[in-house]
C-alpha cells in the first residue's frame, strides 16, 4: 500500500512538472515582442539624407523696409527685409523662395552706407521655399552682416546658415542645414546666392 501511494505521488509531481514546461513554451515572451516593436517603430521612423545644391537669385519685394523693427533715427533704424526670388536646386528643381528678415540701415553726413556704423547687419529670419508640385520647405536662417568686397558686378557678400525646420508634402517633418553665400549685385538688381547643405528626410 505504501508503494502504491509512494508511485502516485511521483506520477503526480511529473504531471506538474510537465505542465509548467509546456505553461512556460506557451507563454509569450515579452523581450522578443518588445524588440519587434522597436523595430516597427524604427522602420516607421527611417531617414533619409539628401544633398541640396543650389542657385537663386532674390530682389526686394515692393513693402521691402515699409516696416520698422526698431528705430534709433531717421538715418539709423532696422528695417523689415522682403525678398523674394527663384532657382533651381537638386531634389526640388525650380523653385520660388520667400525670405523676411530685419536689416540695419545706417546712413552717413554724405548720405552713403555707414559700414562702420553697423550697415548691413541682418538678423535672423524666416524662409519658405516652394518647388513646382507645390511641396513647400520651411527654413530659418541665422543672422550675418554684409562685408564689402572689390568686384566689377557685386559690392557686398555675406554668408549665413538655413536651418530646416520642416514643410509640407515630402518635406513635412524635415530638418538639415544650408549654407548660403549671398552676392549683392552692385547695380541694386538683388542678389545671387549659391546654397549648399543637407536636407533630412522622413521617409
Amino acid at each position: 500500500m505504501k508503494t502504491l501511494k509512494f508511485l502516485f505521488l511521483i506520477g503526480g509531481i511529473t504531471c506538474m512538472l510537465t505542465a509548467c514546461e509546456m505553461f512556460l513554451e506557451e507563454a509569450p515572451r515579452n523581450g522578443n515582442q518588445e524588440s519587434d516593436l522597436v523595430l516597427q517603430a524604427r522602420s516607421l521612423t527611417k531617414q533619409l539624407m539628401v544633398p541640396y545644391k543650389a542657385k537663386m537669385e532674390t530682389s526686394q519685394a515692393d513693402d521691402a523696409l515699409s516696416e520698422i523693427c526698431s528705430f534709433i533715427s531717421p538715418t539709423d533704424f532696422w528695417g523689415q527685409e522682403h525678398q523674394v526670388g527663384g532657382g533651381n536646386a537638386t531634389h526640388i528643381g525650380n523653385f520660388t523662395i520667400d525670405l523676411k528678415f530685419c536689416f540695419h540701415v545706417v546712413i552717413n553726413e554724405e548720405g552713403l552706407p555707414d559700414i562702420e556704423g553697423g550697415f548691413g547687419e541682418f538678423t535672423g529670419g524666416d524662409g519658405i521655399i516652394e518647388a513646382n508640385n507645390g511641396d513647400l520647405l520651411y527654413t530659418s536662417a541665422d543672422g550675418g552682416v554684409l562685408v564689402p568686397i572689390q568686384h566689377d558686378k557685386y559690392n557686398f557678400e555675406f554668408v549665413t546658415i538655413f536651418h530646416v525646420t520642416g514643410g509640407t508634402g515630402r518635406f513635412e517633418n524635415a530638418s538639415g542645414e544650408i549654407t548660403n553665400y549671398g552676392f549683392v549685385k552692385a547695380d541694386g538688381s538683388g542678389t545671387d546666392h549659391i546654397q549648399e547643405g543637407t536636407i533630412i528626410l522622413n521617409k
